[in-house]
């Protein structure tokens, strides 16, 4: 059933390891549940969007090489910002589940939503997963359920990562925390410096 087919090729990409992983799970620590959730439904919301762009033509315009690299800086922008304030003055709450306001949750909502939409390896892996399963399925209805699945697949995946990342909020030290926080800002300037080389590749 194409539908199971792409849930599970969802749920396969547990693999890769990304800068939203540790924008999902710091968002979740830091503000609690509710403001994780937001930047899940912001991922979410981008990955359909993502999907239709890339299902519906726009495949070559993401493919282009020199869309890449402009694509490329302005993820690593975004990413080696977040990776500096997390690694420069990561900020702990004292309520973690304090309840998001409509500007906060729109605001953890866009977080989530830019620094997946921004990534161009989102791109590519999405047309792999379009190029593939269209091998299989054909471009029809069944294409459409594969996808649908496959991205219901990615937010499974998110919401158990801030459900897990809250259960773990009270077993955790500040300072412990402070250190993860730190070394998620580290990742996330690993991540931008990718990004930047293959730019720099790229142009």
């Amino acid at each position: 059933m194409p539908l199971l087919e792409g849930y599970a090729t969802g749920l396969a990409l547990i693999v890769l390891i990304g800068p939203v992983l540790f924008v999902l799970v710091q968002s979740t620590l830091d503000r609690g549940r509710g403001h994780g959730l937001a930047v899940a439904l912001g991922i979410f919301v981008s990955d359909i969007i993502a999907v239709l762009l890339c299902g519906f033509g726009a495949a070559a315009f993401f493919d282009d090489p020199r869309v890449q690299p402009w694509l490329a800086l302005g993820g690593a922008v975004l990413v080696v910002a977040l990776g500096i304030s997390y690694l420069i003055a990561p900020t702990l709450t004292r309520h973690v589940d304090e309840s998001p306001t409509a500007a906060s949750w729109a605001s953890f909502f866009a977080k989530g939503f830019l620094v997946n939409f921004v990534n161009p390896f989102v791109f590519m892996v999405w047309l792999g997963i379009i190029g593939a399963a269209a091998l299989r399925h054909g471009y029809d209805h069944d294409l459409a359920w594969f996808m649908s699945g496959a991205v219901l697949g990615v937010l499974t995946l998110d919401l158990l990562k801030v459900l897990l990342a809250h259960r773990l909020r009270p077993l955790l030290k500040p300072e412990v925390l402070r250190i993860i926080l730190r070394a998620s800002g580290v990742l996330l300037l690993a991540f931008g410096a990718r990004l930047i080389a293959f730019a720099g590749w790229a142009i």
